[in-house]
C-alpha cells in the first residue's frame, strides 16, 4: 500500500509553531473532536480513543492517516483524557460508532473510569470526582478530599503495596467489564488498537507502568473473542521524535509520552492493512460495504 507519496518528512516540515485542532462537533452529541468533520450519511470508519486519537501534537493524526491509506472517509473520535466511562456514558457516539462500516477503539487505561471503588468526571475521565465506603475502609490513611485527579490517586493509593494490589485486581475487572459492554453495544466489526510504548507482555501493573495503566496480554486475550481484530503498535521512546512534533515552551515532556507523527503513520498502515485482510478473509461482517 502507498500513500499518496507521503512520508513522515514530508507531512511534518514547515509546521507551524502552533497547531490548530480544528476542534468540531456533531449535532446531538455533547463532545468536541478533532476537525475536520465527517459526514456520517454515508460509508464511513470511525475511530474511538483518548489523547493518543485525537493526536495531540502531531499534525496529521491517524484518523487523518487512515483515511489517506484506505481512500475512504475516517471519522476521529479521539478525546483528550477519555477514559472507557465517556464512549459508554456517551449514546451518540455508541450510535455513531454502530453505523460505521468499521470500529477501531484504542485499547484505553483502567484507572480512567467509574468504577464500584471510585467514579470519574463525565467527561475529563482523569477527574476523580468520589470515593466509596469501601475504597476508605481499605486506605484509611489517605486524605481523599486533597485529590482530584486519578493520576495523584494511583499514586497515593500505591504507597500501600497489600491494599492496592486489590485496587489493581477490582480495576482489572471492571474493565474488563467495561470493554465487553462496549463491544456488544457497538452493532458492527470492532478492531482494538493498542498503541502504547511497550508491548502487553511487559506488564502495566506498577502505577510507573505506561499507558494503557493495568492493562495486559491477557485481559487483551479476554477480548480477543469478542472483537474482529487486534492491532498492536508499540511506539517509539527515542528523543528525536519531539523534532517532527508540535509543541510550545514546557510540552516537551507531555508529546514525549505521546506517539509521534511515524507512530502515526505506522498505525494507519497497520489498520488499514488489517481492514483489508479480514475483508478478504470475509471476516468483515459489514464486508459488503468494507
Amino acid at each position: 500500500m502507498e500513500m499518496g507519496g507521503k512520508d513522515v518528512a514530508e507531512i511534518t516540515k514547515e509546521t507551524p509553531q502552533t497547531l490548530d485542532y480544528q476542534h468540531c462537533t456533531y449535532d446531538g452529541c455533547r463532545l468536541s473532536f478533532r476537525g475536520p468533520t465527517t459526514s456520517l450519511d454515508e460509508s464511513y470508519i470511525a475511530v474511538l480513543g483518548g489523547t493518543e486519537v485525537f493526536g495531540r501534537f502531531v499534525s496529521d493524526p491517524l484518523p487523518a492517516l487512515l483515511q489517506e491509506w484506505t481512500g475512504r472517509p475516517v471519522a476521529n473520535f479521539g478525546v483528550p483524557q477519555a477514559g472507557l466511562s465517556l464512549f459508554s456514558e456517551e449514546p451518540w457516539l455508541m450510535d455513531a460508532a454502530s453505523r460505521a462500516d468499521v470500529t477501531v477503539l484504542q485499547v484505553l487505561g483502567a484507572q480512567n473510569m467509574s468504577n464500584r471503588l471510585y467514579s470519574v468526571h463525565a467527561r475529563r475521565n482523569d477527574r476523580f470526582l468520589a470515593v466509596s465506603p469501601d475504597l476508605r475502609e481499605m486506605f484509611p490513611k489517605v486524605d481523599f478530599a486533597e485529590i482530584n485527579f486519578t493520576g495523584h490517586l494511583i499514586e497515593e493509593l500505591s504507597k500501600d503495596v497489600m491494599s492496592f494490589q486489590k485496587l489493581v485486581d477490582e480495576l482489572k475487572w471492571a474493565w474488563l467489564q467495561r470493554m465487553r459492554r462496549l463491544v456488544s453495544i457497538i452493532q458492527g466489526d470492532v478492531i482494538l488498537l493498542w498503541m502504547s510504548d511497550r508491548r502487553p507482555d511487559e506488564g502495566g501493573l506498577s502505577r510507573h507502568a505506561s499507558e494503557p495503566l493495568f492493562v495486559d496480554r491477557l485481559m487483551l486475550d479476554e477480548m480477543s473473542t469478542q472483537v474482529a481484530s487486534i492491532v498492536e503498535v508499540v511506539t517509539e521512546k527515542t528523543p528525536h521524535k519531539l523534532d517532527e512534533m508540535i509543541t510550545l515552551e514546557g510540552e516537551k515532556d507531555a508529546a514525549m509520552r505521546l506517539p509521534g507523527p511515524n507512530d502515526h503513520m505506522r498505525a494507519a498502515e497497520a489498520i488499514a492493512i488489517e481492514i483489508s485482510r479480514l475483508k478478504d478473509t470475509g471476516r468483515l461482517h459489514s464486508q459488503a460495504r468494507a
